[in-house]
Formats: structure tokens, sequence, C-alpha cells
């Protein structure tokens, strides 16, 4: 691990959102005392745990593997820690019943693991840790929901939420995952590490809209890029600062404290996108910079309408393909004399399914609001992050 350091919030629903082999694990295992720190400390609630051992930590730990005892049943997987701390027998039944009406469990109680599925399994896994929190009232879940159907995982990502946010309960979630839907569906906030490295702390609103790198932009979802020239002293063939037909309240908020900027990305009208202050200071007239803007924020319109909007591109459409909520379409244009691939992902619609085929002349273009801007990160960046060839 790069030096991380995080401050997590009493009842915080904090997700930890990273690629496979980022080291999101390697901290859980930090936080919870399974791994010893080379440098720094770990506290809970101003309290020195570095040196505590795992067992005294009073936290709720679900591993990805599972780790249940094989020898016994799923009701005495999840009561054992209930045991451990004496418990008595009847409020320890009392919460087993409610945790297993809950993770929809209940009718299965003698039921050994290798009797289970792997989403059952992973459910008794998250019972069992529910059940562990005695004091700091602190979950630890790693991939909690990566075995299960996608419907019964949509419903345990609500459910643990509200358990979570509960006046009975009460709990600090700390939630490792690689879904940047299941991130931003349940997190208050959302740590974003990449390697071993702390790549942003945020909202999931600031990780999305406000991303401080091309790696955190890029996981969050589909982009598109463009590389340009920042023309700071340069007029603009159109007025960027400009309010377009949609300024309503919500690119208000987008735009607040932001301030727009031109890009000649090789065609004959430059194009614009909406910066943070400390970036526009930090990026010279004339500098490299690298514009993206997401696939879903993408605009379709048919025939070459680049006249009449902005950070438009007119080309045609290379590919489409039904994606069940959404179309994708491949829309191959030209920039700059070379041939370049724009993804669009509009809502499946009866309207976009009758006129946006295969093979017909479109304009893309997207809101200046929603573009990102970031100074050239390099060639190499560019090709490890996009996974380019």
């Amino acid at each position: 691990m790069d030096d991380i350091s995080l401050k997590i919030k009493d009842g915080e629903y904090f997700i930890i959102l990273g690629p496979t082999g980022a080291g999101k694990t390697t901290l859980l295992k930090i936080i919870a005392g399974l791994i010893k720190p080379d440098s720094g400390r770990i506290f809970f609630d101003d309290k020195d745990v570095t040196k505590r051992s795992p067992g005294k930590r009073n936290l709720g730990f679900m591993f990805e593997n599972y780790a249940l005892f094989p020898h016994m049943s799923i009701y005495d997987n999840i009561a054992y820690s209930a045991r451990v701390h004496s418990r008595s027998p009847v409020q320890t039944q009392i919460i087993v019943e409610e945790i297993l009406m809950m993770t929809l469990l209940t009718g299965r109680n003698e039921a050994l693991p290798e009797e289970m599925s792997g989403g059952m399994k992973q459910r008794v896994a998250l019972c069992r840790a529910l059940m562990n929190l005695e004091q700091t009232k602190l979950l630890i879940l790693d991939e909690p929901l990566k075995a299960l159907d996608a419907g019964l995982r949509m419903n345990l990502r609500r459910e643990l939420l509200l358990m979570a946010k509960s006046k009975l309960l009460e709990l600090t979630v700390i939630h490792v995952t690689n879904e940047e839907q299941e991130a931003m569906m349940v997190a208050d906030r959302i740590a974003v590490i990449n390697n071993g490295k702390l790549e942003q702390v945020g909202t999931p609103y600031e990780i999305y809209y406000k991303p401080k790198n091309l790696f955190v932009a890029n996981f969050m979802s589909e982009i598109n890029y463009f590389e340009g020239i920042f023309v700071k002293n340069n007029k603009a063939s159109w007025d960027i600062n400009t309010n377009g037909k949609h300024g309503d309240k919500f690119f208000s908020k987008i735009k607040k404290n932001l301030i727009p900027i031109p890009i000649d990305i090789g065609l004959s009208e430059v194009f614009a996108s909406y910066v943070q202050k400390s970036v526009y200071e930090k990026i010279q007239n004339g500098d490299k910079v690298l514009l993206v803007t997401r696939a879903n924020h993408m605009k379709i319109r048919l025939g070459d309408r680049t006249k009449e909007k902005h950070n438009a591109l007119h080309g045609k459409i290379f590919r489409r393909k039904f994606m069940g909520v959404f179309y994708r379409f491949e829309v191959l244009v030209n920039i700059n004399g070379k041939e370049k691939i724009i993804i669009v992902t509009n809502p499946a619609t009866a309207e976009i399914y009758n006129t946006f085929l295969e093979n017909l002349e479109v304009t893309v273009y997207f809101p200046k609001e929603l573009g990102i801007v970031f100074k050239h990160p390099g060639d190499n960046v560019i090709k490890e992050v996009l996974k380019l060839e």
C-alpha cells in the first residue's frame, strides 16, 4: 500500500472501490488486524488499535471466501459469535431469526455448507458478520454480494443500506467492491484505489462528475476521450459562456465554481468544457489536454447537424447493440484525418430502435457542462488506463 490515509466517519457507509488486485482486501485486513502494517496506525473512536488482536477489535468481518465452519449448520454458523460472547440463548435466537429473514434464508436453519449454493454461503457469511458486532458497530464487508444472482444482489444492496442506517444497529460499514454501480447505490463516500494507491475520495456525485484523473473517470463508466490543445487566449467560434436550453438546476450545480475553456481537438470548430479553477490555473495556453465525456452523456441525432450543435462530430453508425435497458452505439467519425470510434449509450426506447440504424449518418455531441478536462497525462498513461494496444 502506498501511504493510504483515510478518515471514516461514525455511522458512514464507506465504499472501497477498485479493480481486482488493487489492494482493497489487503487494506481491509489491515483495518481488521489480520495483517500488520509496516508503518502507520489504525484508530477506532480515537483509540489506537494498531497492536490490538483481531478478536479484540469487536468488529464484524465478512470474508470473500465465506470461511464457514463446514461441520456447523446455517444456524450454528451464524450464532457462533453470540456463544463466544456469552449472549443469552433467547436473545441470540431472536436476532438470528431476524437476520435469516432479511437475507431470505428462513427455513434452511439446519443446512450444512456443503448443501448450500455459493449465494447461500455468502448470505450466511454476511449473517455471521452481523452477529459479531459488539462495541464498535463496525462491519467490514469484502465483496459481500459477489456470488449472488443479479436480482438478489440488487435487493440485498438495498437491505444492507437500510440495515446499516437503521436506528436498531446504526452501523459504520466499510464495504469493498469492484462494481461501480454497487458503490454508487449504497455509499455515503467512496475511496477509489488502484495498484495500492489512493486515487480519490469523495461522494458518489463527486467521484462521477468530478473525477481527479483519467483512471477514476474511466473506472466509473465507459468514456470517450479527445486529445487537444488548451487555446486559453483564443476566442471560440461560439459563445462558450452562454447557458444552453438545458440550463436547469442540475447543470447549474455541475457548473458551480467552474470555468468554461476552449479546446482545439483538430476540427474547424473549437470544443468547450467546464473545469475547476485549480485545473484552469495549472494549464497554460497551448498545453496538451485530455477532454473526456461519458458514453451516456453523448447525444445522437440523424444527419449532419454540426452547424447547429456544439461539441459535435459527424459520422456513421458503425455498430449498435441492444444492452437491455439501453442501446450502445459505435459511431465512426473523422478527427484531423484520423478515424475514431465514439461510444454513445441511449435508453432503449421504440424511437431509438426504429430511428438509429447501422450505416446511417448521424451527429453525436455532448453538453459542455458534462465534459471533463485533465492536463494531458502522457500517451503511456492513456494506453495503460484505457487498455489500448
